[in-house]
């Protein structure tokens, strides 16, 4: 018997002066800006008992990061940062004009201080302080240089080397510490809170594109590249350094490339002429998640799910149960259950036993491919993909 769900679809209308959006409450936008209208649309079917509820609201961008705190969703879109506050059920769109130096976020993260990080598409990453002076509440770093977007009198240039190894920033993680680590596609970029230092293949990287950063409690670090993964143990002396990719394991052998992808026929998938045409790439990681056992686990291009236990790597794909091949985001919840969001849908998993149940439009998706994942304080799963965001309630 199939599950009964109930799913509340809303609408965030957002500013039509931004390049793919209608309608907002924009920050930084002067006044005379639409505001955001609420649209109910109507609910699929009667809730069953322990199922949970879906609700879903339309946003005319890419979803492409996601990031509960507290009571805000901190959504990365293609037009701009959006945070949505679920008590109040209210928006804030932020762009260019707020202080960004790109529209398009990659990555959103919260640091200890409450500061909100945003990896974006050309511009390099973003800091925004909500409780920061009015005139200087947003913050851009570049290799280049540091301050506000409009190169104003906070701008500090950086002696070569010293700036994030480049402007497109995918991945940020934050050790115990504070210290910030950036995903670039020159390399992995350490942040002291003055300088950045960024690793490349001169210092062991499989490959110089880095789209995914985790770090385990004793301070090993692991970067997913499009090369393969590495493993980078800081130690007194000399780090040490190694890759793994498909030839070790990493991906299942799926074959060549489809004629087309789920993401259209032989489209670029890193949306520049400078870089492969791919259905197929086992060894490019777009996400990854460390286990309670200090397992990780990586998504790939078109090859699957992959788990390395230290030794052995262990792959699963849609012969096995997942939702699609090209896995975008792995997140775990505070149950240990693992949610993968892929070109067909969401999956979860539990580890244990491998036993994965999956979600599609059929359930109360908004839309696929699911590209992005985050759990809230309430243990709701949110899920970005094409033109919104979906939210399934903990059962």
């Amino acid at each position: 018997m199939g599950r009964r769900i109930t799913a509340v679809h809303r609408a965030l209308v957002l500013g039509s002066c931004l390049a793919g959006l209608i309608g907002a409450s924009v920050a930084g936008v002067a006044a005379g800006e639409p505001e955001m209208n609420r649209r109910p649309t109507p609910q699929r079917t009667s809730l069953g008992a322990n199922e949970p509820v879906w609700t879903s609201w339309s946003i005319d961008a890419m979803i492409r990061a996601i990031t509960a705190h507290g009571d805000d969703v901190w959504i990365g879109t293609s037009a701009g940062l959006l945070r949505y506050n679920r008590r109040t059920d209210s928006h804030t769109l932020y762009t260019t004009k707020s202080g960004l130096l790109s529209n398009i976020i990659l990555a959103v993260r919260i640091d200890a201080k409450g500061q909100v990080w945003a990896g974006t598409y050309g511009g390099g990453l973003s800091r925004f302080d909500p409780d920061g002076p009015p005139d200087y509440q947003w913050v851009t770093y570049t290799p280049f240089g540091v301050g506000d977007s409009r190169f104003g009198a906070h701008w500090k240039e950086y002696r070569p080397g010293e700036g994030i190894g480049d402007l497109w920033v995918y991945d940020l993680l934050f050790e115990p510490d504070g210290t910030l680590w950036a995903a670039t596609w020159k390399g992995a970029s350490r942040f002291d809170g003055e300088r950045f230092h960024t690793y490349t293949t001169r210092d062991g990287l499989a490959d110089k594109w880095v789209y995914t950063l985790q770090r385990a409690p004793s301070g090993v670090f692991w970067f997913g590249t499009e090369g393969g993964v590495t493993r980078y143990a800081p130690r007194a002396g000399g780090a040490r350094w190694k890759s793994w990719t498909h030839d070790d394991g990493i991906g299942a052998a799926l074959g060549k490339a489809p004629a087309e992808t789920p993401y259209g026929a032989a489209a670029p998938h890193h949306e520049t002429g400078a870089k492969t045409a791919a259905g197929f790439n086992p060894n490019y990681i777009i996400t990854s998640a460390l286990d309670r056992q200090g397992r990780l686990w990586v998504g790939t291009w078109g090859a699957g799910l992959a788990r390395f236990d230290g030794r052995r790597w262990k792959n699963y794909t849609t012969a096995d149960g997942l939702s699609g091949n090209h896995v975008n985001s792995v997140v775990f919840d505070a149950d240990g259950g693992l949610w993968i969001g892929t070109d067909g849908g969401v999956t979860r998993m539990d580890p244990a036993n491998g036993r994965m149940t999956n979600y599609g439009r059929q359930d109360g998706l908004l839309g696929i491919p699911i590209y992005s994942i985050t759990v809230d304080a309430d243990g709701g799963k949110w899920f970005g993909t094409i033109g919104g965001v979906s939210r399934m309630s903990a059962p």
